[in-house]
């Protein structure tokens, strides 16, 4: 199943970004495309360079192993100016691990939460009975949730992210630009979670015709705790779902396994599935990495 982040309007995209240098190589019967990111900062974004592919390959019927490392040897050629590169996979890669392995990858475990969104009834009885209180006690609230394309509103949301990113994530976002091309130009939805039309949360996604992508998410929830805005940005997500047709809310990572992430936890209590697809890590240029990750937390 192709990713959101494999397909033609995520090129396009990544393409229009100055923050970024997308690329993208093919073979016969496979392709993959990324960006190649680093920080604003000049002395930083010499050890921050780093190339990210979310969800690839993509690979077709009849590719073989030999065809597998030669697709991954052009993404070393394509993506050589970064420190390190990095496949996030979206699903079941293990039968091309020894073709990883071949072109000098290196398999990382990493977990991942994806929320099946069949009907709302069986989605609100998956969750564990705190969410299920959350939930109701939300709604009675007033909090309203709501998509919106508006330049402002997008700035709040980002202000918002930002400074939870600081605080809490403790690793870079991306710039401001990203998000308005994102929403502004529609090649995804900013979903925002209000109390007496304040922004007090959202959710950037991206989607596919069967999945949804929860890519970047924040709510003020220790100040807003009967509003529980995350916990709403995310019910409301997996019905939208379901009324769109999608079978799945994709999380976008839950952290090492057996390493504690109350992120991991947090998205468990919908009922998710958990599920290992790991990364494929190739460092370019071992010094330079060694400095960044003592130095900096990378994406």
């Amino acid at each position: 199943m192709e990713s959101w982040f494999q397909t033609e309007n995520a090129l396009q995209f990544f393409e229009g970004l100055e923050c970024v240098k997308a690329f993208k190589v093919s073979t016969p019967h496979a392709y993959v495309q990324g960006y190649i990111q680093a920080e604003p900062n000049k002395l930083i974004s010499w050890f921050s360079r780093r190339a990210i592919i979310i969800g690839g390959p993509v690979l077709k019927d009849g590719v073989t192993k030999e065809e597998v490392v030669k697709l991954l040897k052009e993404v070393k050629k394509a993506a050589s100016e970064a420190i390190y590169i990095e496949f996030r996979c979206e699903e079941d890669l293990s039968k091309y691990k020894e073709a990883f392995e071949e072109a000098g990858f290196k398999y990382q475990p990493h977990l991942n939460v994806k929320i099946k969104c069949d009907t709302e009834k069986n989605a609100f009885e998956r969750m564990d009975e705190n969410r299920k209180r959350q939930i109701k006690r939300a709604t009675d609230s007033g909090i309203q949730c709501k998509y919106v394309d508006d330049v402002e509103e997008v700035n709040q949301f980002y202000t918002l992210l930002k400074q939870h990113y600081k605080t809490k994530i403790k690793k870079p976002v991306f710039p401001l630009e990203f998000f308005e091309k994102m929403v502004i130009e529609e090649y995804g939805k900013l979903l925002v979670a209000t109390q007496n039309e304040k922004i007090i949360g959202g959710m950037l996604q991206v989607s596919t015709d069967d999945t949804i992508y929860d890519y970047y998410v924040c709510g003020l929830d220790a100040e807003y705790p009967v509003e529980s805005p995350s916990v709403m940005l995310y019910w409301t997500t997996i019905n939208n779902a379901i009324s769109e047709g999608k079978s799945t809310l994709d999380t976008m990572g839950a952290g090492i396994p057996n390493v504690p992430y109350g992120v991991r936890d947090f998205k468990l209590r919908f009922g998710g599935e958990l599920v290992e697809y790991g990364r494929y890590v190739y460092v370019n240029k071992p010094i330079l990495y060694k400095i960044g990750c003592l130095g900096i937390k990378l994406l």
